[in-house]
C-alpha cells in the first residue's frame, strides 16, 4: 500500500496483533476482497490488506473507494482482468544479455495496455473522481515499448515475419524451399514404381525433416535416410535421397531464423530492462487501484456506506451488520440481517453486554471490532452513513475458547494470559473487546477479577466492550459512572435470539427457561427453581428492581422524546404557515399601496386639469357650478376605486348581539372573509356564519357588519383585528363557570384555527365533571374541530382534552 502525502502529525495505529485479527475474522474479509479483484496481483495485495497506520491514509483510501463506486455505478470499463503479474519477468530481464520468451513480453505489453486504458478511463471522468485521477496521472506512459512488442510478436507469442528485414527474407526463402521439397515428394509419391512401397501416400515431418511413410521392403525401389519408424515396425519414415540436400538447407535456414528471433527478443528485452523500474511501479500502482476497485465492489455487494472516520470521539454504529453474516444471508436469498445500534465513548467508556447464550452478545462484540478494523483500513461499512468511528490507537481482543492442550493451559488460564497481554499493550484510545469476562472460575472470584480488569482498563484510557453473565459485574456497571449496561433481546416463547442490542439495560441468562424449553425433565427444573428460590441472591433482587425501574424510565423517555419531536414538527409547520401568511399579506399591502398611489396621482392630475378649466371658465364667464359638479363626481369615483383596492373589510361596522340578524352579510375580522349569519347568537356570544369553505362559529367581537355607508356619506373605515400570532397550544379553563368557559373556548378554537395550530390541549380539571361536560358538548359540533380525545396520563389524563383542528382549506361542517 502506498503512503500518500500527509500534512501535520499523523494519528498512528500500531497496537494490533495477529491474534486479534484472527478472532475478529479479518482474514475472511481479506479473502472476500481478493475474490472481487480482477488481477492476480490485485488478489495478492487484497489478501495482505490491513488497517492503515495513519488516520489520513485511512480517510484517503475511503474516499478513493467511494470514487470507484461512482465509476462502477456508471458501468465504465476498467480492464483490471488484463493486468498480469509480470514481476518475475521483470526480474529475469535485469541481467545484461538476458532474453525473455516472446510470451513473457506479450504479457508485459498486455499489462501495460490495461494500465493505460484504466488511466484514460479515469481521466475521462476526472470531475467525478479527482483522487483517482491524481493516482492515474502517476502511471507512466510506455507506449513505445508496447508498440515495439506488438510490432514484433503476435498475441499468441509467435514472432511476426515483419519483426526484422532479415527475418522476413529468411522466412521467404524457407517458404520457397519447403514448397520445392513438398513438390518433389508429391511427384515421387505418384511414381508407379514407388507406390507398392508406400505405407500411405502422404508427406509428413520427422526430426524436423520432410519424409514419406514406406513399407519395410522399400529398399528395392527407394534410396534415402530413415528418420523414424512406427511402434509396430510396419511403417518406416524415409527421407528420400532426392530431398536430403534440400532438407539440409532448410535446417540451416531454420538455425538462422532462430538466431534472428533471439536477436529480436534480446533487443526487446533490453528495451524493457531500461524501463524495468518504471514498468514495475506502473504495474504495482495499477494493482493498488485494483484493490480499491475490489473494495468498491465489496461495498456495493453489501450495500455499505462511507462512514465518518475521525481522529477522536465516540464510536457510534447505527444499523450495523456483521459483513460475514450479511454475505451469508444474501447468498441464502433471505437478504435479512438484524442490524444493531452500538455507541461507546459518549457518556460512558465501557459497555457491558449481557444476555443468554446464543443471544448475539459475541456477534455484537465482533461487529464492533471488525467494523472498526474495516474503517481503519479505509473500507466502507455495512452500517448507516451517519455512523462514526474514531481512529483507535489499537484494537485488542480476547474472544472465544482459547484452551491450549499443547501448553497445558485451561480455558481460564488462557483467558488470563490474553488479559495480561492486553493490559501490557493497552494505551489511551485503544479499543478492547472481552468475551465472557470473569468466566471459567468461581463466580464470586471471577466477578471480582472482572471488575478489577474493567477498572484497570479504564484507568489506562481504553474503550471497552465486554460480555458477561455475572450479576456482580452488572451491578458494578450500574454504580460506575463510566460503565453502561447493555443487553441482547431473546424470545423465550420461541427460544430464538432477536439479535437486538439495547443500551442501558442488563439482560438475563434465562438458563432455567432455556433448559425447560429444550426438554430437561420437569422434576429437575422444579428442583433448580426451588434451590434458586431458597438461596435467592439479594443482589439479583436489587438488579431486577433496578432493571425494572430503568426500563420504565426508558419507555417514558422514549414517549417524551416522541412527543417533543411531534411538538417541534407542529411548531415548525405552524411557523411556516404563519410566515407564508405574513409574506402574502405584505405582498397584498404593497400592491394595494401601489394601486392607491396610482389612483391618487390620477385624481391629482384630474383636479389640476379641472382647476385650469375653472380659471378658464371664469375668464370666459362660464358657470363655476359645472366645474364644481365635476369635482364632486371625481371625488365619488376616486373613493369607489380606493374602496375596491383597499378591500371590503375596510368598509365595515362593528355589530352587537342586539343588531345581528339571520341572513346578515358580515366580515370576519383578520381573515377578510365575507359570510352570512345563520340564526341568532348563543348566550355565550357565539355566532354561526356560513363561509365559502363551510360553516364556522366565532365570537361576536370577531365579526363586523359589511356594506356601504350610503351614497354621499363619508363613513370612517373600521380596521379589523387579526388573531394573535402567539396563540399557545393549550387553554386553561380551571376556575371558569360554564358560560365563561364556553365563550373562552370558542374564541380560543377560532384563534388557534386562524394561526394554523393542528392540535391544542384544553385543561378543564377533573372536579365534578361539569366543566369537562361543557367542553365536550361544545367540541362535539364545533365546525373547526376534526376530532378530540381524552388526554393520556402523560398529557394530563381525564383532566385535559386533546383537540385536533381542521387544516386550512378543508371543508367543515359538511358545507361546500
Amino acid at each position: 500500500m502506498r503512503s500518500p502525502d500527509i500534512r501535520g502529525p499523523p494519528r498512528l495505529m500500531n497496537r494490533i496483533d495477529q491474534h486479534t485479527l484472527e478472532v475478529l475474522e479479518w482474514p475472511a474479509i481479506q479473502t472476500r476482497l481478493a475474490a472481487k479483484a480482477g488481477s492476480p496481483l490485485g488478489r495478492e495485495l487484497s489478501q495482505d490488506i490491513h488497517p492503515l497506520p495513519t488516520l489520513e491514509e485511512a480517510q484517503q483510501v475511503r474516499n478513493e473507494v467511494e470514487e470507484f463506486r461512482v465509476l462502477l455505478s456508471r458501468e465504465v470499463a476498467l480492464p483490471f482482468d488484463q493486468l498480469r503479474d509480470i514481476r518475475e519477468s521483470l526480474r529475469q530481464s535485469r541481467p545484461e544479455g538476458a532474453v525473455l520468451a516472446a510470451i513473457d513480453l506479450v504479457r508485459v505489453a498486455v499489462s501495460l495496455e490495461a494500465a493505460a486504458e484504466i488511466r484514460r478511463t479515469i481521466a475521462r471522468s476526472r470531475e467525478l473522481c479527482p483522487l483517482l485521477h491524481a493516482i492515474g496521472s502517476r502511471l507512466d506512459d510506455h507506449t513505445d515499448l508496447v508498440e515495439a512488442i506488438h510490432a514484433a510478436i503476435e498475441a499468441t507469442g509467435e514472432i511476426k515475419d515483419t519483426a526484422s528485414r532479415k527475418l522476413n527474407q529468411l522466412r521467404l526463402r524457407l517458404h520457397e524451399l519447403r514448397h520445392l521439397i513438398h513438390t518433389r515428394l508429391q511427384s515421387l509419391l505418384t511414381a508407379p514404381a514407388v507406390q507398392p512401397c508406400l505405407a500411405e501416400p502422404l508427406v509428413t515431418i520427422r526430426n524436423e525433416r520432410y519424409v514419406i511413410p514406406v513399407k519395410p521392403n522399400y529398399r528395392t525401389a527407394l534410396k534415402g535416410v530413415v528418420q523414424d519408424r512406427s511402434v509396430s515396425g510396419v511403417t518406416i519414415f524415409l527421407e528420400p535421397q532426392e530431398v536430403v540436400e534440400l532438407n539440409n538447407h532448410v535446417r540451416l535456414l531454420q538455425r538462422s531464423e532462430a538466431e534472428e528471433i533471439r536477436r529480436v527478443l534480446a533487443a526487446l528485452t533490453a528495451s524493457l530492462r531500461s524501463k524495468a523500474d518504471a514498468v514495475l511501479s506502473t504495474i504495482l500502482l495499477t494493482a493498488d487501484l485494483d484493490v480499491r476497485c475490489a473494495a468498491a465492489r465489496f461495498a456495493d455487494a453489501l450495500r455499505c456506506a462511507p462512514v465518518a472516520l475521525k481522529d477522536a470521539g465516540p464510536l457510534l454504529l447505527k444499523e450495523a451488520r456483521h459483513p460475514l453474516l450479511l454475505e451469508r444471508a444474501n447468498a441464502a436469498g433471505t437478504h435479512q440481517t438484524i442490524p444493531i445500534d452500538l455507541r461507546l465513548g459518549d457518556g460512558f467508556d465501557a459497555l457491558l453486554i449481557t444476555g443468554p447464550n446464543t443471544g448475539g452478545k459475541t456477534v455484537a462484540l465482533k461487529t464492533a471490532g471488525l467494523l472498526s478494523l474495516m474503517a481503519q483500513a479505509g473500507l466502507h461499512l455495512p452500517a448507516s452513513p451517519d455512523s462514526e468511528v474514531p481512529f483507535f490507537s489499537g484494537v485488542l481482543a480476547d474472544i472465544g475458547d482459547e484452551q491450549s492442550i499443547e501448553q497445558s493451559l485451561s480455558t481460564f488460564s488462557s483467558h488470563i494470559s490474553q488479559i495480561r497481554r492486553i493490559l501490557d499493550a493497552v494505551h489511551p484510545g485503544t479499543l478492547v473487546l472481552l468475551d465472557e469476562l470473569g468466566a471459567g472460575t468461581d463466580p464470586v472470584e471471577g466477578a471480582c477479577l472482572g471488575i478489577a480488569i474493567l477498572d484497570a482498563l479504564l484507568e489506562r484510557g481504553a474503550l471497552v466492550v465486554a460480555t458477561t453473565h455475572l450479576d456482580a459485574i452488572k451491578a458494578h456497571a450500574y454504580s460506575h459512572p463510566r460503565i453502561e449496561n447493555g443487553c441482547v433481546e431473546f424470545d423465550l416463547d420461541t427460544l430464538r435470539p432477536l439479535y437486538k442490542l439495547l443500551v442501558g439495560l442488563s439482560g438475563r441468562s434465562h438458563g432455567l427457561a432455556i433448559a425447560s424449553r429444550v426438554g430437561l425433565p420437569p422434576s429437575v427444573i422444579r428442583q433448580a427453581e426451588r434451590l434458586l428460590g431458597e438461596g435467592r441472591d439479594p443482589l439479583r433482587l436489587l438488579l431486577d428492581q433496578l432493571e425494572g425501574e430503568h426500563q420504565r424510565l426508558a419507555v417514558e423517555r422514549e414517549a417524551l422524546t416522541r412527543d417533543a419531536t411531534e411538538t417541534a414538527k407542529a411548531r415548525s409547520e405552524t411557523e411556516a404557515r404563519r410566515d407564508a401568511a405574513r409574506a402574502e399579506a405584505e405582498q397584498l399591502y404593497r400592491r394595494a399601496c401601489e394601486q392607491t398611489e396610482g389612483a391618487v396621482a390620477e385624481a391629482r392630475s384630474e383636479i389640476d386639469h379641472l382647476l385650469r378649466e375653472f380659471r378658464s371658465a371664469q375668464s370666459r364667464g362660464r358657470s363655476a357650478q359645472q366645474v364644481r359638479q365635476r369635482l364632486i363626481d371625481l371625488e365619488r369615483q376616486t373613493k369607489a376605486k380606493l374602496d375596491d383596492m383597499i378591500g371590503s373589510d375596510r368598509v365595515v361596522r362593528s355589530i352587537d348581539a342586539a343588531s345581528v340578524r339571520d341572513g346578515q352579510e358580515v366580515v370576519i375580522k383578520g381573515l377578510g372573509q365575507r359570510g352570512i349569519v345563520i340564526g341568532k347568537p348563543s348566550s355565550a356570544g357565539i355566532v354561526e356564519i356560513r363561509l365559502p369553505l363551510g360553516k364556522v362559529r366565532v365570537p361576536l367581537e370577531a365579526v363586523a357588519s359589511y356594506g356601504d355607508a350610503g351614497l354621499g356619506e363619508t363613513s370612517r373605515p373600521i380596521r379589523l383585528s387579526r388573531a394573535q400570532d402567539d396563540v399557545t397550544t393549550e387553554l386553561n379553563l380551571i376556575g371558569c363557570d360554564a358560560i365563561e368557559a364556553a365563550r373562552r373556548l370558542d374564541q380560543y378554537v377560532g384563534d388557534a384555527f386562524i394561526v394554523g395550530l393542528p392540535t391544542v390541549r384544553i385543561i378543564h380539571g377533573k372536579g365534578s365533571g361539569i366543566l369537562r361536560k361543557t367542553v365536550m358538548e361544545l367540541l362535539a359540533d364545533h365546525p373547526l374541530v376534526e376530532r378530540f380525545r381524552v388526554a393520556d396520563y402523560r398529557e394530563g389524563g381525564i383532566g385535559a382534552t386533546i383537540v385536533e383542528l381542521y387544516p386550512h382549506g378543508v371543508s367543515m361542517g359538511g358545507a361546500a
